[in-house]
């Protein structure tokens, strides 16, 4: 050891002797640091959550002000991007330097923990933490991760050097580390969770010992009773709380939907405690207890001895500055809605109630806080308090201009904290960290981790000297420093990585970015323990016996058994037979097989003189020497090549390379047609999810000419450049024509999620099957017959997926794994789950710029719409909704009908009935309840979602109940007739699948169009079957997806063919006594792009002949004269009298007078015609 650390002592030089060998090579580790961190670093997409950090410090910077909100965490971030974006500009560059400033100080700070970690550990872990793909990849990323990092390694280190040398400049450290974690990220709540319960078990142990005690009688023995007890109720508290808690799961769907910072939404509705009564008894019971046993203590060990130990000094500085950020606690016992966002806070002036609790549960906090410093060490408190607070209050408030900030900082941030606990956004499993996240990125640091304990619990220290000073220890060697605090770093370190992971595992919203603060307490520890292992090493031995060679022949030895490994595991297996596959599979097995037996003979030989302990040495550090080339690896991919590529999993919503390609575009058209950056710009913000917001508010902020929607309407025809979100892909066509161009792109993606149901359950007294995938070595998991593990032992007993999942962790190639899973959407094009996108240019302006378009467009040359110069405005004067005197109640209204004393009826479709009104919207009549044949028996007059509706002749009402497959008929007042129908395809007349659209000619025959089985089935009055016609296709008299009908008053029947995008219609022939339809025309409808359940458009026809359609996701009615030309359009999205939300059923009454059913706003417009 003494030589090892001589060598890096000596000068590197005789003329540089203050340069010493372990100086340069740290300084090598730094240059690394610097070159790794900054190389490329504006390539990457801005991800979701980067795009909002960004976005809202650029808002700061250009003097529009900030307010706290949790859901993006704490200020820092912020005004430090704020202050980068004035000195250098505005960047994704400039946006990241912050992010790479602190993770380079992580890795500076390094230097400063070898007095903990030992020379050649500090070294080392400096090192790891370069190279690591978390601390690599989100030192990069404009997230909270490397502030978080620089300050927990920070506090680590202030309470390690406080315990070792006291004093007061280390509590001013950990204040200031802990005010840089408060105001960044709620990670600082089990950050300190984490220190106060190392502390406490730290303090305890060291009062634990009698012959501190100055009164032994009664007190001592009732400390170690009450101290029992409070251990034991907090236990059971805990474990209770445990048992009872119900978290709420979101949905995949939920989780792909990012969180929009502008919805003013809370993440906390409601004040009601989770907490069971009984995790409340058992809780107050260790209150108690800890105060019991705090007065025993203060009475036996006195209360100077107390303030004198240093690890109650690090107690109290840490749990005086935290405790009044625990007032959300006390606050949520109460029925009091914590306020976690400005607009509620500045709710609370109107809230006096609240308002006198949630400020007295705070205040009560602070005093408590208060008390305990001034009584425990006034100097120390105030200075540490407000080495805390000042920063944190200037933070929060943005410099006193957001007064509200300080009580979202000191109150909201822990309730988001709760929320995302009960919340798991993302649904991640339990085992996330464990089988995901450390064995694909962080598996050196995780067999580290294992190493340090073999090593730390052999390890044999001397006593150490109690209540040392910093003068004490001034002049030892760092050898000296680091056996003299062994016992400290180990435990704490040991504590901090286990703990992190359990915490991080249960308390959190198990995301990717939270591997980071499982993984640097691995680093540091591994590093201490591949230190030790080159401190104990005789390398003078190693030396002097073959050392070149004998590393040769490991290195040899462990790269072909990890050959042999994999080949192993492939998809052919070596020695299976003759075919070529399996021959070439044997040959290439047999070289890596061999090499290893040479090796290994060769090692026999030349460790004849080692001793064992050396040779066990040398080759675990040559091991995690390859464990280190291949996390390089594994960094370089995820950092440099992969990075915008879902095939990482480090990264929880990957923003695609498509999303620069369309602002390369954008930028380009706009220079060379406006000159600068006033380019007629449209983008997506459509909820749920605010579309295509996030990252493009980022990337358009400089374009003066911007716009955002969230229904495609006509006027976004205006707009040279259109970005849409795939949900609005059905509804932009009709909105803006034929004269743009189109490019699919993707948005952004996820990790393949295959690793979410690994367990699924199952009957337990339905025997296993033969080919169970658990057998071998895995059929123990057979014990549990409630549980189905196929899917995890496939990883191990399926050749195929092993061999793909092999693939996945070496290469991140998916290929194998999508042959052996019957996948196809697991290569980059066609990638799930993803959200795509679509760039429209304007085709005139296209024209302009070659390379936009096929060559330059003569107006001429581009297809028209033929609605284009049709539109007309039309307001209602007539409607009918729940706003008005008598209201009509609609939940999804579709088709109306009208009978001949002009009442109107209604099918209201989601609330599974029929209304009847008269001409002025008063309702005479409504009848109808749910029925599904599964939750609820199906009846007579029992609906699930009627869509079509008509009035025969006579009077009689008839309805399609379209999810029960059947059509119903009633009199005019409602009874029950008679059903018929069944669910099918088309086997029989009877047999319907979906039917929708319905009508009624002269004679009393009953038309209806089977739109799931692509026909038209006609029955007389009372249901019998006549005929039908149709089938799927595109051919005249044939059809895909036909849902509108009418019929005229020659009998001319009229159909929507939704999908062929036409109208057919049909003239009946009487032939032999049999009824047969043929067709007569056909037209376009530049309409009905969507393929949506709700983009389903019905049919009217006038005595002139004339037909009306509704265009349901186009917003808008269409009038077509009897040869197919488009007479007039009106409607748009909207609420108003001239707009729809979802125009759907339509129907002409005697007056001439078009009704339309708005689906969306749940009324029923009537319109008259200029």
């Amino acid at each position: 050891m003494e030589q090892k650390t001589n060598w890096l002592n000596r000068p590197i030089h005789t003329a540089l002797p203050a340069i010493t060998n372990e100086i340069a090579i740290f300084a090598f580790v730094m240059l690394l640091a610097v070159v790794t961190r900054f190389y490329d670093l504006e390539s990457r997409v801005m991800s979701h959550d980067e795009s909002l950090h960004t976005y809202f410090s650029w808002l700061l910077y250009r003097g529009q002000g900030y307010e706290h909100s949790p859901m993006m965490h704490g200020p820092f971030q912020f005004h430090a991007l704020a202050i980068v974006y004035f000195l250098f500009g505005v960047s994704d560059f400039t946006a990241r330097i912050p992010a790479v400033l602190f993770s380079i100080a992580t890795v500076a700070m390094v230097w400063y923990w070898r007095r903990y970690l030992g020379n050649w550990g500090a070294l080392i872990a400096g090192l790891l933490l370069v190279i690591s793909p978390y601390m690599l990849y989100y030192g990069r990323y404009v997230r909270n991760e490397s502030f978080v990092g620089f300050s927990g390694i920070v506090m680590l280190y202030a309470m390690l050097r406080h315990l070792e040398v006291g004093g007061k400049k280390y509590l001013y450290i950990l204040a200031a580390a802990l005010a840089l974690h408060f105001t960044s990220k709620e990670t600082s709540f089990i950050y300190t969770a984490q220190a106060l319960l190392f502390l406490a078990f730290y303090f305890v142990v060291q009062v634990s010992k009698k012959e501190r005690w100055f009164q032994l009688e009664g007190n001592y023995s009732t400390f170690i009773i009450t101290l029992c007890a409070t251990i034991l109720f907090a236990t059971a508290a805990v474990t209770t709380y445990l048992i009872t808690h119900q978290e709420t799961t979101l949905t995949g769907a939920e989780t792909a939907m990012p969180a929009n910072p502008e919805d003013g939404i809370s993440p906390l509705t409601t004040g009601e405690s989770a907490s069971s009564p009984l995790t409340l008894i058992f809780g107050g019971a260790a209150l108690l207890a800890l105060v019991a046993s705090a007065y025993f203590l203060i009475r036996g060990y006195s209360w100077e001895k107390l303030r004198n130990e240093r690890s109650f000094d690090l107690l109290f500085v840490t749990g005086t500055i935290v405790l009044p950020q625990l007032s959300p606690f006390l606050i949520n016992l109460t029925d009091v809605i914590m306020p976690t966002d400005v607009g509620q806070v500045q709710a609370l002036a109107n809230d006096t109630r609240s308002l006198l609790i949630i400020g007295g549960m705070l205040l009560l906090t602070f005093v408590i806080a208060i008390v305990a410093g001034l009584l425990w060490n006034p100097e120390k408190f105030w200075k540490t308090t407000l080495i805390f607070w000042v920063p944190f209050t200037i933070l929060y408030t943005t410099i006193f201009t957001n007064s509200s900030g300080f009580f979202t900082g000191s109150i909201g941030s822990l309730g988001y904290w709760i929320v995302q606990q009960d919340v798991q956004r993302g649904s991640q499993p339990w085992y996330y960290y464990l089988l995901i996240q450390i064995p694909i990125y962080e598996f050196l640091p995780a067999v580290g981790l294992f190493l340090a304990l073999y090593l730390g619990f052999r390890r044999k220290t001397n006593p150490v000297p109690e209540n040392q000073t910093e003068e004490d220890v001034q002049s030892l060697e760092i050898a000296q420093t680091e056996e003299l605090n062994f016992k400290n770093t180990f435990a704490l370190l040991v504590w901090w990585s286990f703990i992190s992971f359990v915490a991080f595992t249960y308390a959190g919203e198990r995301m990717p970015w939270l591997t980071y603060h499982i993984t640097w307490p691995m680093i540091l520890i591994t590093g201490w323990a591949l230190g030790r292992l080159i401190d104990t090493t005789n390398w003078q031995a190693v030396k002097e016996n073959n050392a070149a060679l004998t590393f040769f022949s490991i290195a040899v030895f462990i790269v072909s058994i990890g050959r042999v490994f994999y080949l192993w595991n492939g998809p052919t297996r070596p020695f299976q037979g003759q075919a070529l596959d399996q021959l070439q599979a044997t040959n290439q097995f047999l070289f890596p097989l061999i090499a290893a037996i040479i090796s290994a003979v060769a090692l026999f030989y030349f460790l004849r003189k080692w001793s064992f302990a050396d040779f066990r040495r040398v080759f675990v550090l040559v091991f995690f020497g390859f464990l280190a080339i291949l996390t390089i690896r594994a960094s370089f991919r995820a950092t440099y090549i992969t990075y915008d590529q879902a095939t990482e999993f480090l990264v929880y919503a990957h923003g695609a390379t498509g999303i620069k390609e369309v602002i390369a575009q954008a930028e380009e058209i706009s220079k060379r047609t406006t000159g600068g950056m006033n380019l007629a710009l449209a983008y997506d913000a459509s909820a749920p999810d605010t579309g295509v917001s996030w990252p493009f508010v980022w990337y358009l902020r400089d374009f003066t000419n911007q716009r955002s929607f969230d229904q495609p309407t006509r006027s976004l025809r205006d707009s040279v450049f259109i970005i849409v979100d795939e949900k609005n892909f059905d509804k932009i066509d009709p909105a803006i024509g034929p004269g743009y161009y189109r490019f699919d792109y993707i948005r952004m993606w996820w990790p393949m999620q295959d690793y979410f149901s690994l367990v699924y359950d199952r009957d337990p007294s339905i025997p296993f099957d033969e080919n169970y995938a658990c057998s071998g070595a895995m059929s123990f998991l057979k014990w549990r017959k409630s549980k189905d593990y196929s899917a995890f032992c496939q990883w191990f007993t399926d050749p195929a997926v092993r061999s793909g999942i092999i693939q996945i962790w070496l290469n991140r190639d998916y290929s194998q794994y999508a042959l052996a899973k019957g996948r196809s959407d697991l290569d980059i094009a066609n990638w799930q789950p993803s959200d795509r996108m679509r760039l429209y240019i304007r085709q005139d302006i296209a024209s302009q710029i070659w390379n936009y378009g096929l060559a330059p467009t003569t107006p001429a040359e581009v297809l028209q719409d033929p609605t284009e110069g049709k539109y007309v405005l039309l307001s209602a004067d007539t409607v009918f909704d729940a706003t008005q005197a008598n209201p009509v109640i609609l939940n999804a209204p579709r088709s109306l009908a009208f009978a001949n004393n002009g009442t109107m009826y209604v099918a209201d479709s989601r609330n599974h009935r029929v209304l009847h009104l008269d001409a002025n919207g008063n309702v005479l009549n409504e009848w109808g309840t749910y029925a599904d044949g599964v939750s609820v028996p199906i009846g007579d007059g029992t609906f699930n979602e009627p869509w079509g509706i008509a009035v025969g002749p006579d009077g009689s009402v008839y309805v399609t109940d379209t999810w029960n497959h059947r059509v119903q008929k009633f009199t005019r007042d409602g009874r029950f007739v008679k059903a018929w129908g069944v669910f099918g395809q088309g086997e029989t007349p009877e047999s319907f699948y979906g039917p929708r659209g319905l009508a009624v000619d002269a004679e009393g025959r009953v038309y209806v169009t089977d739109t799931g089985n692509k026909r038209i089935v006609v029955f007389d009055a009372n249901g019998n079957f006549i005929t039908q016609f149709g089938g799927a296709g595109f051919d005249p008299g044939l059809f895909d997806e036909p849902v509108g009908i009418a019929i005229d008053k020659n009998g001319t029947v009229y159909v929507n063919d939704t999908w062929n995008q036409r109208i057919q219609t049909f003239v009946p022939v009487e032939n032999e006594n049999a009824l047969v339809f043929l067709p007569e025309k056909q037209w376009d409808v530049f309409g009905w792009f969507g393929q949506s359940l709700d983009n389903k458009p019905f049919i009217a026809v006038n005595d002139d002949l004339h037909v009306f359609v509704t265009d349901p996701e186009g917003y808008r009615v269409m009038e077509f004269d009897q040869n197919g030309e488009v007479v007039r359009v009106w409607g748009d999205f909207g609420d108003s009298y001239a707009s729809f939300g979802l125009a759907s059923g339509i129907a002409v009454d005697n007056q001439g007078h078009v009704w339309v059913t708005d689906g969306s706003f749940n009324r029923i417009m009537r319109f008259t015609l200029p």
